[in-house]
C-alpha cells in the first residue's frame, strides 16, 4: 500500500486520503470528499487548482513542481467516477490545536541571533577581542551541555522505570517487500500494536532483546548487562558536564 501523498508548502498542508483531501493551514483543518472534486489543474509550478462539481475552487500549494505534478496525477488517477454535484456543500471544516506558524520559528529563531551577536559584540567591545572571539564559541558550548545533561537524564530516568515496570520481548529484523534487509528491529506490544526500535540497527542478528515501557509502548531500549549501561551513562555524563562547565567558564569569565 502506497503512503498517502502531501503537498505543502509554508503553514499549507494537503494530504490525499483514499476519500478525501484534507488541507491544514494553521488551525483550521479542511475536509473535501473526492466525489466533490470535478478535476485538478495546474496553477504555476508548484500549485493546484481543485474545482468542485459546483464550480467552486480551492487552492493548495506545494514546494516544487515535481511534488506538484506527482500529487495531481496522484489526485486525478483516484477520483471516482459517480461525483456528487452537491460539490462545496460536501466540505467541511475543524477547528485543530494550537500551531507554530513559519513566520513565528522564524522570528524567535532571528530575536536568538540577534541576541546572540549583541552578546559576543558587547563582550568584544567592553572585554577586549580576545573574550568576544571566547564568548563567540562559549556560548553554543553550554547550551550544547545543558542539552546534553539533559538527554543523558533523560536516557537514565526511562532505564530507571523500565526497570521498574517494562516488559522484554524479541524483537525481529524487518525486511522490505524486495528482501532487502532494513536498519531496524520491530516488535509487537500486549495490545498487538506494532513499533520499531533502532537498538542494534548495526548487529547482524536476526533478532534483539528489548524492554518496552507497557505505559508507552514506543518507549524502548535494548537489553544490555548493567555494567555496561552503568559506564556509558557515566561517560556521557561526565563529557556532558565537561563541555557545560567550559561552555559556562566561557561566558562568565569576562564578567568575574
Amino acid at each position: 500500500m502506497l503512503s498517502p501523498q502531501v503537498l505543502s508548502k509554508g503553514d499549507q498542508s494537503t494530504v490525499l486520503r483514499p476519500d478525501r483531501l484534507t488541507t491544514t493551514e494553521g488551525r483550521q483543518i479542511t475536509h473535501i470528499p473526492l466525489a466533490a472534486v470535478q478535476e485538478v489543474r495546474p496553477d504555476g509550478d508548484t500549485a493546484l487548482t481543485i474545482v468542485l462539481t459546483d464550480g467552486a475552487t480551492r487552492r493548495i500549494t506545494g514546494g516544487n513542481a515535481y511534488a506538484a505534478t506527482a500529487f495531481r496525477t496522484a489526485l486525478t488517477a483516484a477520483l471516482p467516477e459517480q461525483r456528487d454535484p452537491a460539490g462545496s456543500a460536501l466540505v467541511t471544516t475543524e477547528e485543530g490545536g494550537a500551531v507554530i506558524k513559519v513566520w513565528q520559528v522564524w522570528v524567535g529563531a532571528l530575536t536568538l541571533l540577534a541576541a546572540f551577536g549583541g552578546y559576543v559584540w558587547w563582550t568584544g567591545s567592553a572585554h577586549g577581542a580576545d573574550m568576544g572571539f571566547i564568548a563567540f564559541f562559549a556560548a553554543p558550548g553550554a547550551l550544547f551541555g545543558v542539552l546534553a545533561c539533559g538527554g543523558v537524564y533523560h536516557s537514565v530516568d526511562t532505564r530507571v522505570v523500565l526497570r521498574r515496570r517494562g516488559i522484554t520481548v524479541a524483537a525481529a529484523r524487518h525486511y522490505y517487500p524486495n528482501g532487502k534487509r532494513a536498519s531496524y528491529y520491530k516488535y509487537t506490544d500486549t495490545s498487538g500494536n506494532e513499533h520499531t526500535t533502532d537498538y542494534g540497527s548495526g548487529r547482524p542478528t536476526q533478532e534483539i532483546h528489548i524492554v518496552y515501557d507497557p505505559e508507552a509502548p514506543s518507549t524502548s531500549v535494548a537489553v544490555e548487562p548493567l555494567y555496561s549501561t552503568v559506564v556509558k551513562h557515566l561517560f556521557y555524563a561526565s563529557l556532558s558536564l565537561a563541555v557545560l562547565a567550559l561552555g559556562l567558564w566561557g561566558v562568565l569569565a569576562p564578567y568575574i
